[in-house]
């Protein structure tokens, strides 16, 4: 199963400028030039060749991970057995991944102690096998809601753990960013990762294989997205399970980068400039116009006055 086909599809949020060899400083922070925080060839190499082995191993039933983090899949997200599988007992390692039992459960399903009803079922499954927030680093926008779109859209490319070794990130040039290194993404304004996951790279100057997302995601689900980064930043590479389900943040809500925010956009004149901008050359549409930076209902999308993070 080879990847590079799926490339330009499955980009991501920030894959960087077009060109450049893997030490230039192709990357802006507070004005300055710095060399942008990318994998190595061989990490990337090595994700590729983990992704499909994974998936090799989810169609044959397998648990245990290609990752290094104790009874996780990527693909099947935490693969281990289910305590009332087959065997009776869930497994860290090895065996039956619950997708191979006559069960078909993996031990997510035992954390469920009372199904939720309705659209809500779907947030309480997804928030089980992957991390989820009881606040928000970024007023008025919930990293749960944005944590499900990265998952549609960015993992290809930025990865499950956001640190850029998604399975076709080998294939671009340069590479994605890792968007958990603190030292770089805290510095990055609220504005300026809006700008570049609306309007694609395009629209700050980087590469064009970073599609504009304005043309899929509204306003509410961007902001959520930045404060599932925010969330993320210089989170550490899980030993465990309780350690991957619970990434510690080293970004400061009270930062002059979180001066501009969901919850006060709509009052400030710099976003207002930046909507126009993005909205009269770089967004082609919604199929029936644009709100600009207003409120648009739909799906599980709160407004950010009414954005209330729990945990599941």
């Amino acid at each position: 199963m080879r990847l590079k086909p799926l490339v330009l599809l499955f980009c991501g949020v920030f894959a960087v400028a077009s060109t450049g060899f893997a030490g230039e400083k192709r990357c802006t922070i507070e004005g300055k030039r710095v060399e942008c925080p990318t994998r190595t060839a061989e990490e990337l190499q090595k994700a590729v060749d983990n992704f499909e082995q994974e998936a090799i191993n989810m169609m044959r039933g397998f648990a245990g991970s290609t990752y290094g983090i104790t009874g996780f899949d990527y693909l099947t997200g935490v693969g281990k057995r289910s305590s009332k599988g087959r065997a009776g007992k869930a497994t860290l390692k090895a065996g039956d991944s619950g997708y191979g039992s006559t069960t078909g459960k993996t031990e997510v399903w035992d954390r469920i102690k009372k199904p939720a009803s309705g659209e809500a079922i779907y947030n309480q499954w997804a928030n089980n096998w992957s991390p989820t927030f009881k606040k928000s680093l970024v007023p008025g926008a919930n990293p749960n809601e944005g944590k499900q779109w990265y998952y549609v859209y960015c993992v290809g490319c930025h990865g499950w753990l956001l640190r850029g070794d998604g399975p076709n990130a080998v294939f671009l040039d340069p590479y994605p960013r890792d968007l958990t290194a603190g030292w770089y993404m805290n510095k990055k304004t609220n504005l300026e990762l809006f700008a570049v996951i609306k309007g694609g790279g395009a629209a700050v100057d980087l590469s064009e294989c970073m599609p504009a997302w304005g043309n899929l995601l509204q306003d509410q689900d961007i902001w959520n997205v930045i404060a599932w980064i925010r969330a993320n930043a210089d989170a550490k590479p899980p030993r465990t399970l309780q350690e991957y389900l619970n990434p510690k943040s080293t970004f400061d809500p009270n930062s002059p980068a979180n001066k501009i925010n969901a919850l006060n956009a709509k009052d400030s004149e710099e976003f207002q400039e930046l909507q126009e901008l993005l909205e009269g050359g770089m967004v082609a549409g919604r199929g029936g116009g644009l709100k600009g930076g207003g409120f648009v209902e739909g799906g599980l999308r709160k407004r950010p006055e009414e954005t209330v993070v729990k945990g599941y």
